[in-house]
């Protein structure tokens, strides 16, 4: 599986979309469809389990259910975050009560780049 960069887990952080590494993956944890990984920085996702250092595996792409964690890209910036959508538009969620939610304002570019279909940490 291609890892096609870094995904803040926090802050939103630049995205990297060049694959010069892979990561062996076992098949039976891979869902159908173009899979990338992203090596994971930082804490907000903690609450479901997603470290700083994972590897989240992620299938490319653009549309999302309310509640899925997914890789966004806003203004050129990467984080994984819940997905939803309400009458004030796109909010993404942390799991971990320190990070307010990102409400994406109308003038900013958003995206779906994927979604969060499996994990891989390395001890």
């Amino acid at each position: 599986v291609p890892v096609l960069g870094r995904v803040a887990a926090g802050q939103p952080i630049l995205a990297i979309e060049n694959a010069d590494e892979t990561v062996a993956v076992d098949a039976s944890f891979l869902s159908s469809g173009d899979v990338f990984a992203l090596l994971v920085e930082g804490d907000s996702m903690v609450n479901v389990g997603i470290l700083d250092g994972d590897y989240v595996l992620a299938r490319h792409q653009t549309t999302a259910n309310q509640g899925e964690i997914i890789v966004a890209i806003i203004d050129g910036e990467a984080t994984v975050k819940r997905y939803y959508v309400d009458g004030d538009g796109v909010q993404l969620i942390a799991e971990n009560e320190s990070y307010s939610p990102i409400v994406v304002e109308p003038d900013q570019e958003f995206r779906i780049a994927g979604k969060i279909v499996s994990l891989m940490r390395r001890f």
